[in-house]
């Protein structure tokens, strides 16, 4: 007799790996191998996308890294080569920069370095476009390495302090002062508020101004400035130092606002914080004449040719490497105190900004480089309307009256923009006040 253990065994293998009809065997054949196929060309297909994917990717990478904001950086410790991406520049009271970089791949090394301690000025070059600066400083027993900024910082970086709803939205701006302000003249800016920059001074004419500072690192200033543009409102403070050298950071910072925040003004006029502006003559003589035109920049002119480089030992010293071989600029600028530009310059000198490495003379670069670089800009000459003397502009006012000739004047001491202005309010005809619908007469 069979033991029943072992027949149950039997009956399992049978059943399990002996399929009882050769229909099921060939309809089982005939499902699996359709299953089969259909996979491996899903499999197929899938390879085939990823495999594209990866060559693109590589492809705009590669394209993406080989920009002029790439620089290679080299480990002097282990020779080892990484690309970095430009991300954003600082200065520093000593008026180096720093320059912040992200590397995408290959960064362990720096990592590594950096965990260890080491001082990554002396393991770390760097090649590129831009210029490699060095400079002793009081603070440090070390040399400090930093990388010059080959292009305006302020086209990129962040506000410090922003005042995006100066210009309204679909609001008119007939003209929009900028000034060019120290951070510590506190003083100044409250003279032109309360003076020719008012904002209730029209009527009929919208207008408004706002300040262009830098940074700085005294506390007290910047806790003050802080203060200073929420109560007022019309503060724009752009992310590098405030310093003489840093003129053209700050203009390409207001060029930049211009396009960002306030399009629709007809004219930008630059000041400096220590020029008084007469706006009655500016709105009935000066901006006139340029209502309809494009392309116009209006102001105190110096002739191509005619303006000296000025090399060796000096407040206005110019590198032997920049305009190498030139004893005059070979384009017009404009003297930077008192510049009147038509609106539909401001985007394209933005852009002409990019192409321009910076240069410190901002004269030069904002009213001058720029304007080449765009074309078919006009330039017109009204300096007999300006003047850098203060007494000449005092006497102008007091003894001409409502017939003095000048627009701006640069005037600051103590007390004299109010004097300034009071004599220009009582030189106003009741007739020219009804005109302009000065503060709010009509």
């Amino acid at each position: 007799m069979m033991n029943p253990f072992l027949f149950l065994k039997k009956q399992f293998k049978e059943r399990t790996f002996n399929p009882s009809t050769t229909t099921t065997q060939k309809n089982c054949t005939r499902v699996h191998s359709g299953i089969s196929r259909r996979s491996w060309r899903t499999i197929a297909m899938l390879v085939l996308y990823a495999v594209t994917f990866c060559v693109l990717s590589v492809t705009v990478w590669t394209m993406f890294l080989s920009n002029d904001d790439t620089i290679n950086i080299t480990f002097a410790s282990s020779n080892e080569m990484v690309k970095a991406v430009y991300k954003c520049a600082y200065e520093n009271q000593d008026q180096t920069v720093d320059m912040v970089f992200n590397i995408p791949i290959g960064g362990k090394t720096l990592l590594q370095q950096n965990k260890n301690g080491v001082n990554m000025s002396k393991v770390v070059n760097i090649r590129s476009n831009t210029t490699s600066h060095s400079r002793d400083t009081q603070t440090s027993r070390t040399r400090r390495h930093h990388v010059k900024s080959k292009y305006p910082i302020s086209l990129d970086t962040n506000y410090v302090i922003n005042t995006p709803n100066i210009c309204p939205v679909g609001q008119e701006v007939t003209y929009l002062i900028i000034v060019h302000s120290a951070t510590a003249y506190f003083a100044r800016r409250r003279a032109i508020r309360e003076t020719y920059g008012g904002k209730k001074l029209f009527g009929n004419i919208f207008q408004r101004v706002v300040f262009l500072l830098g940074r700085t690192t005294d506390p007290k200033i910047t806790r003050s400035i802080q203060e200073e543009a929420f109560l007022n409102r019309d503060i724009v403070q752009g992310h590098f130092l405030d310093s003489y050298h840093n003129l053209t950071h700050k203009g390409v910072l207001g060029y930049r606002w211009i396009s960002e925040h306030c399009p629709q003004a007809k004219f930008i006029i630059k000041i400096d914080d220590d020029v008084f502006v007469n706006p009655f003559t500016l709105v009935r003589n000066i901006l006139p004449a340029f209502q309809n035109k494009t392309r116009h920049i209006v102001c105190h002119l110096r002739r191509s040719g005619t303006s000296p480089i000025i090399r060796g030992k000096s407040k206005w010293q110019v590198h032997d490497d920049e305009f190498r071989g030139l004893e005059h600029f070979p384009f017009d600028y404009c003297n930077g105190y008192f510049v009147i530009i038509t609106s539909d310059l401001i985007r394209p000198m933005l852009k002409a900004a990019r192409l321009n490495p910076f240069f410190w003379i901002d004269d030069v670069y904002l009213f001058g480089i720029l304007p080449a670089t765009v074309g078919f800009t006009k330039f017109v000459d009204i300096k007999n309307n300006l003047t850098l003397k203060f007494d000449s502009g005092k006497k102008c006012y007091q003894e001409d009256g409502p017939r003095c000739k000048y627009v701006a004047v640069s005037q600051w001491r103590s007390n004299q923009p109010e004097q300034f202005w009071y004599m220009v309010l009582s030189n106003l005809t009741m007739a020219v006040k009804r005109e302009l619908r000065v503060f709010g007469l009509s």
